[in-house]
């Protein structure tokens, strides 16, 4: 019976450990909920007390300075982050059955020894049930998303990580109205010209249609080549078909779209502000005569690139 005595009291204490209510309770006095241990007793407090009725993801650790562990002082943001976030995100009913607490070398490193660590930091995982998991640093990295994915994995519901609100960017964002405002209030006189121009409307109106016609949004999505090399060994500039288009074939169809374009201005514009009918008369001839090679240019193009294409002017 006397050999049986130190045993029972060095169980005695975790068989008075702290309940999951009590260690919530000191959990939520922490301002992002993890519990520090201030000695390897505490550390066999929550985590080897008989019938423990939570679980329990703890930190090994060493901050101080004389150690000089930067992955410990990287990572410990990181921990408390996923543990605010527990204690923030996670239902109230199941919220304390799961605890995060640290421990440090300089005051425990008789639970390094025991548990044979020779680095830091390294996280365990202490379920109900006993058994024990440890978080792979070397593979899963310092970095917040692969912690929280873990942690989540073993905790008693999956709770998603608590974001601040940062204000900074709403106040960058309103600053910068603020900026514009007072620019396009200022400089109004400027603007007012510039926005009410029926040129530059036009003139805007007509490159987005060339853009658009012309086909430089399929390249762009589709990422069509430039040219490409024939079976022959020729460059071709022109793909068969009307599922299939190059670069350059894009380019020499916005051209003949813009010149088109052009003709048909010069034609509704230029032309009838001349005060000369002799000018009239040549400048009409000149460009319907450019406007009819052009467009007959344009079908010869089409029917190039699909020989069952029934169109043509010249």
């Amino acid at each position: 019976m006397r050999l049986a005595l130190p045993s029972l009291l060095l169980l005695a204490p975790l068989a008075l450990a702290r309940t999951a209510a009590e260690w919530a309770s000191e959990s939520a006095r922490s301002r992002d909920g993890v519990i520090h241990l201030p000695s390897s007793a505490a550390y066999d407090e929550l985590v080897n007390a008989l019938d423990r009725d939570y679980s329990v993801t703890v930190v090994l650790t060493a901050l101080p300075e004389a150690y000089k562990c930067a992955p410990c002082r990287t990572f410990d943001p990181i921990f408390r982050t996923v543990s605010d976030s527990w204690r923030r995100k996670a239902p109230k009913g199941v919220r304390d059955e799961h605890v995060f607490a640290e421990l440090d070398f300089s005051e425990a490193g008789e639970i390094f020894q025991r548990l044979g660590l020779t680095s830091a930091p390294v996280v365990y995982f202490h379920g109900k049930d006993g058994k024990t998991k440890t978080y792979d640093l070397n593979r899963s990295g310092l970095g917040l998303p692969a912690l929280h994915t873990w942690v989540r994995s073993t905790t008693p519901v999956q709770f998603d990580l608590y974001k601040p609100f940062n204000p900074i960017p709403l106040i960058i964002a309103l600053a910068g109205l603020a900026f514009v405002g007072y620019i396009l209030y200022a400089a109004w006189d400027i603007i007012l010209p510039i926005v009410q121009s029926r040129f530059l409307w036009g003139l805007g109106t007509i490159v987005l249609c060339l853009i658009f016609t012309s086909g430089y949004m399929w390249n762009k999505i589709k990422n069509a080549p430039f040219v490409q090399v024939g079976q022959d060994g020729r460059i071709n500039w022109i793909a068969g078909g009307y599922s299939n288009q190059l670069g350059l074939e894009s380019q020499v169809v916005g051209a003949l779209y813009g010149a088109l374009a052009l003709c048909i201005v010069v034609l509704t514009v230029v032309i009838p502000a001349q005060s000369s009918p002799v000018k009239q008369r040549l400048g009409v001839f000149l460009w319907t005569g450019m406007l009819i090679v052009l467009a007959s240019m344009l079908f010869r193009l089409f029917r190039l690139k699909n020989g069952g294409y029934p169109f043509h002017l010249l």
